[in-house]
């Protein structure tokens, strides 16, 4: 199974990603903040990386996506903001950017479509 490392800060959120994702036959790995998700891609390998940008600690999501490019250059990316836009990140080449609000089918089809 492909393994989905979900990043949300926002705990019923994040709950609900994990289930749309498990529903979809994905592995789920999840953390509340890019800090403690780069702790997990240093010891967990990972397909796809669902994370919003703005997440509380030392790192973004940006961090992280570069961080996960860096270490699993294969691995999907998607990236949500409900406040920022592409033009304000810089995101690295594989990751693709989705608005808030979303519905998680949406982020399912994404990481299907991205899938190799």
């Amino acid at each position: 199974m492909r393994r989905v490392l979900v990043v949300e800060d926002e705990p019923l959120i994040r709950l609900a990603a994990i289930d749309a994702l498990e529903d979809s036959r994905f592995t789920v790995l999840d953390a509340a903040s890019a800090d403690a998700a780069m702790d997990i891609i240093g010891e967990e390998a990972i397909h796809f990386l669902f994370t919003d940008i703005q997440t509380p600690g030392v790192h973004t999501g940006v961090d992280l996506a570069h961080a996960v490019h860096l270490r699993f250059p294969d691995a999907g990316i998607v990236v949500v903001s409900g406040r920022l836009t592409p033009a304000d990140i810089q995101l690295p080449p594989n990751a693709q950017f989705v608005s808030k609000p979303y519905m998680f089918e949406h982020i399912v089809r994404r990481l299907r479509s991205i899938e190799p």
